[in-house]
């Protein structure tokens, strides 16, 4: 795919449960033991950035090490267990070696209304190098 190619988007649905919701996420916590049985944000966030990887995992070689390096979310609307949200993703040009952002939503689908945004910051870096600095660091830091 070149940056000529037409936009190409990626859909997955996934059911929300008890165990996605804030409750759940640390137990013996007081988020735990205040938190509204709602989807937690960290699990909205990690669906979101699921299917980004989903849509650009496929084109990027092996030798490439695809990396999050931030990102800016919103949780715009609650989400119950038995509800289901609707992730759409979409992209342009296949990924390269750099920095990228992608856009990811959910859209609660029993209410209609957005449950959240993640613009995904995605660093793609050769995947030897990542590993040759993760090494020096750890070697420094013992």
């Amino acid at each position: 795919m070149t940056a000529t190619d037409p936009t190409r988007s990626h859909h997955c649905q996934r059911v929300i449960t008890d165990a996605h919701t804030v409750p759940s996420i640390l137990p013996g916590s007081l988020l735990s033991a205040r938190g509204e049985p709602v989807l937690a944000t960290a699990y909205l966030i990690a669906m979101l950035e699921d299917a980004t990887w989903q849509l650009l995992a496929p084109d990027v070689p092996e030798d490439l090490a695809m990396l999050g390096r931030g990102g800016r979310y919103e949780h715009t609307s609650p989400t119950l267990p038995g509800q289901q949200v609707r992730i759409e993703v979409e992209r342009g040009a296949v990924p390269n070696i750099g920095r990228q952002t992608w856009t990811a939503r959910a859209i609660n689908v029993d209410t209609g209304q957005q449950a959240g945004v993640l613009h995904h910051e995605l660093a793609t870096v050769p995947r030897d190098r990542f590993y040759r600095r993760l090494h020096r660091w750890q070697h420094h830091h013992r």
